[in-house]
């Protein structure tokens, strides 16, 4: 019993969950009024705990940089093994069964526009059919790396849509496959099969572009590979207003096929084949270690999994 006595003389006799679970919270988010309000302390007891966990590790972990906080090398350290452990410690004292019918938890799930239309429809009709109580708080948000740092800090616990890039310790799982079409309107005179390559990159373009563009770099830089250039014309913020656009006008647009069929089923578009094999995308969730064993996430990730018919 050696490794008994061992752990007995180590510093984790004078840490409770309680102050791992609030120091978890304070590394993520940096501000101590905040997490002792949101946990349910006093400032004065949220510093005196901070203060304690200092001393335990010997290092200040946070430290003031002007208006600001941040970690110190030993606080990044910690942050990241909490973020794998403690999700795992948590488990012990959680319901080892979700029963949808009863559960009332709300989900916090952040989504992109293109991801949103094609899954978000059938999921919450499911959520109303098997967990009628529960409540889910959904935000569209574009693909950019800053949404991330909002993940971190909470505001969300799943992300939907075409991740490009991630924290090491996050999850990930490949939901489907979806390939990049040309549309146009029904009537489009010059959308005629097979289309030439000189004819595509002529038409009068629509592309997706937020204040930090992700797609059309895809659909751009895969063309600048070609030494192509297309002829664009309007820049919109979100697919959703592409299909509208189209379907009025002699513009064109690159679409996830996906998205581009349930369109087309309005019978306001059509769908042509581009004269290029444009690169395919993985549309993939991302969650973060903290509701990895959470019973009620897993049972989330298997549901979104079966609507996208991605391995389980």
């Amino acid at each position: 019993m050696l490794w008994m006595a061992h752990i007995l003389d180590m510093n984790i006799r004078k840490v409770d969950l309680g102050s791992l679970v609030a120091l978890d919270r304070l590394l993520a988010e940096r501000s101590l009024s905040r997490v002792a309000r949101d946990v349910g302390l006093s400032q004065p007891a949220m510093s005196h705990m901070l203060a304690r966990i200092r001393r335990i590790f010997n290092d200040p972990l946070l430290v003031r940089d002007g208006s600001a906080m941040v970690l110190t090398a030993e606080g990044v350290e910690l942050k990241a093994r909490l973020e794998v452990a403690l999700p795992e410690l948590l488990a012990l004292f959680s319901p080892t069964r979700f029963v949808p019918m009863e559960s009332r938890t709300t989900f916090k799930l952040a989504i992109t526009d293109h991801a949103g239309q094609v899954l978000l429809p059938r999921l919450l009709g499911e959520l109303r059919e098997q967990a009628p109580h529960v409540q889910i708080s959904i935000s569209v948000i574009p693909n950019r790396q800053t949404d991330l740092e909002e993940l971190d800090r909470g505001q969300f616990d799943l992300r939907v849509g075409w991740l490009r890039s991630l924290p090491p310790h996050w999850h990930r799982r490949k939901l489907m496959t979806d390939s990049i079409v040309l549309i146009g309107a029904i009537d489009h005179p010059d959308l005629v099969e097979p289309l030439t390559i000189e004819r595509f990159v002529a038409l009068d373009h629509v592309a997706l572009q937020s204040d930090r563009p992700i797609y059309p770099n895809l659909i751009d830089s895969y063309l600048s590979s070609k030494q192509l250039h297309r002829n664009v014309v309007a820049h919109v913020s979100h697919f959703s207003l592409v299909p509208s656009i189209i379907a009025s006008t002699r513009m064109v647009a690159m679409l996830p096929r996906r998205l581009a069929e349930e369109q087309a089923r309005l019978g306001q578009i059509q769908i042509v084949k581009p004269p290029l094999e444009f690169p395919d995308n993985d549309l993939s969730m991302a969650w973060h270690p903290r509701i990895h064993v959470a019973v009620e996430y897993v049972w989330l990730r298997k549901l979104i999994a079966t609507f996208c018919k991605a391995p389980l």
